[in-house]
């Protein structure tokens, strides 16, 4: 009984404080009930997010394309971490020079990288920073995606600064979008990114006028693993970077699959296809078309207007590209999406969708355990030829990258 009543006098003495605990326990509750807290790593700001999955909020320190329409507020840090980066010794000596800078978040495989060009231009290229149509995340070497400044306000024209994005002095135009990219088993089932098995990312090599980095990957083909390891080669003053893939069978049987590698890209203004043609070294395409691999080595989306549906050219005369390497032939067509392949029985269809797509595949192709099969791509922006504005190829250099 005498223990009972000093219990009780100690909860009546300290109740003002018991009472404290337990309303700050409820309140510690109620939010960790209500508030999700991610921390991505990337520390680009802070930002409230309208919650998913039974959450009322989420506070991130990052902000991806694809959740804008999500964003209540937030503090953004990266003009911050731009002016603190102009301070730097290194690029006030080459600011008159092209330059590299980059942010890589090596465990969770996303970042950008920052190619600065004389007189104020610059190359802006993003991986892996976007939401995809399955409203997933993928890590690793992907371009797409932009930094939370273009993105979080759903702005058509800050996001042609998302994806591959080129700054001329005075404004942004789109060159690549969020890539879409799969292996496909041999019935041309498809396995996206966001569902391959991430194993890690890395900084093979970095300084002011080169930058290396690699991602590595694992996919199931008809229950056999592939190993995916990815690297990305970038050089200061290049509207390119390089991207070299292995595929290897670290299985115990052979299987067969397709690469596939393509994008919609909205050349020019984020948003519309709009003008967008096809073009290699053989001239314009109007049409959705295969194209000869055997005599072109690239080709890209050009933004001139189609002459077939009556777009007139008052365009940009944005152009990007990607050249293929190596002795197998891919597969290369335009056509009005993803999921649209060229007809070959003559029949002409225009370029003319919001989608207009280019793709480059590789298959079927069978790999034996043991095996690796390395395709090489250049991805970039085309210069335009100063009397035709017809788009320029620039001169890949495969020798000399780190």
């Amino acid at each position: 009984m005498d223990s009972m009543k000093e219990l009780f006098s100690f909860f009546w003495m300290h109740r003002k404080k018991i009472i404290c605990l337990i309303f700050f326990g409820c309140i510690v509750g109620l939010v960790q009930a209500t508030v999700k807290f991610t921390v991505t790593g990337n520390y680009e700001g802070i930002f409230l997010l309208k919650g998913e999955k039974g959450f009322v909020w989420e506070v991130k320190d990052d902000l991806y394309l694809g959740e804008g329409h999500r964003y209540i507020a937030g503090i953004n840090l990266d003009d911050e971490k731009e002016f603190l980066k102009n301070l730097s010794v290194a690029h006030a000596i080459t600011i008159k020079k092209p330059s590299l800078y980059y942010e890589w978040n090596e465990s969770k495989g996303s970042g950008f990288v920052r190619n600065y060009l004389p007189g104020g231009k610059q190359l802006l290229t993003s991986f892996s920073r976007f939401i995809n149509e399955f409203d997933k995340e993928t890590s690793g070497l992907f371009v797409g995606g932009g930094l939370p400044a273009n993105v979080l306000e759903d702005n058509i024209v800050k996001m042609n600064e998302t994806g591959m994005a080129y700054y001329d002095g005075s404004r942004w135009f789109h060159i690549w979008c969020n890539v879409n990219e799969a292996i496909a088993n041999s019935r041309r089932e498809t396995v996206f990114p966001h569902a391959w098995k991430f194993l890690g990312s890395r900084v093979l090599h970095h300084n002011i006028e080169d930058l290396v980095l690699e991602s590595n990957h694992e996919v199931v083909i008809d229950r056999v693993p592939l190993r995916v390891d990815r690297f990305a080669y970038f050089r200061a003053g290049e509207s390119y970077f390089l991207l070299s893939i292995r595929i290897s069978n670290v299985g115990n049987r052979p299987t067969t699959y397709y690469y596939i590698y393509g994008d919609e890209p909205w050349v020019g203004n984020y948003g519309t296809s709009g003008g967008n043609v096809g073009w290699a070294a053989d001239g314009i395409y109007q049409y959705a078309s295969l194209l000869n691999t055997n005599k072109l080595h690239y080709a890209g989306l050009f933004d001139f207007g189609n002459d077939a549906i009556g777009e007139g050219h008052d365009f940009t005369l944005a152009a990007n590209f990607i050249a293929w390497f190596g002795d197998v032939k891919p597969t290369v067509f335009f056509s009005n999406g993803p999921y649209d392949f060229p007809l070959i029985n003559g029949k002409r269809v225009p370029l003319s969708s919001n989608t207009r797509y280019m793709a480059v595949q590789w298959g079927p192709l069978t790999l034996q355990p043991g095996q690796s099969e390395e395709y090489t791509l250049a991805i970039g922006m085309a210069g335009n030829d100063p009397h035709t504005s017809f788009p320029v190829m620039p001169n890949i250099d495969l020798k000399n990258f780190p």
